[in-house]
């Protein structure tokens, strides 16, 4: 197993600690390959979307951020974006180069507590670049 993949596993378990509301965390390239996905263990199971969905959710998040980088000179990087769905709040960052971490949330969680602490683990973690 690559180191990398074993670190971002990690990773995806410190934003699991940070919330039981955190449904969902996944890793992903550029071009919609998954690195590393799971979902909260007391959550395993309760997926809206089936795999082959998942793909095309991802697939749609890369496109909607290609779409944002058009603004980076008038507004600068694109930190993050969020989705407020019925049944979930979604929220994607972008991780080092052409990455992505993708984290689904429970409708009413706290997302504003979840995304600074996210925030935070990103700028700690030595993976990240």
């Amino acid at each position: 197993m690559p180191m990398l993949y074993v670190e971002y596993n990690e990773f995806l378990t410190k934003i699991f600690e940070l919330d039981e509301d955190v449904r969902f965390v996944g890793m992903y390239r550029s071009d919609f390959s998954v690195i590393t996905d799971s979902y909260q263990p007391s959550k395993y199971g309760l997926s809206h979307l089936s795999r082959e969905e998942m793909k095309d959710s991802v697939r749609y998040d890369m496109k909607r951020w290609d779409t944002y980088k058009l603004f980076h000179k008038q507004l600068g990087e694109t930190l993050f974006a969020m989705v407020k769905f019925e049944k979930t709040i979604l929220l994607t960052f972008s991780i080092n180069r052409d990455e992505y971490l993708r984290v689904s949330l429970e409708p009413n969680a706290d997302y504003k507590k979840i995304i600074s602490a996210i925030e935070s683990l990103i700028m700690k973690n030595p993976v990240i670049t």
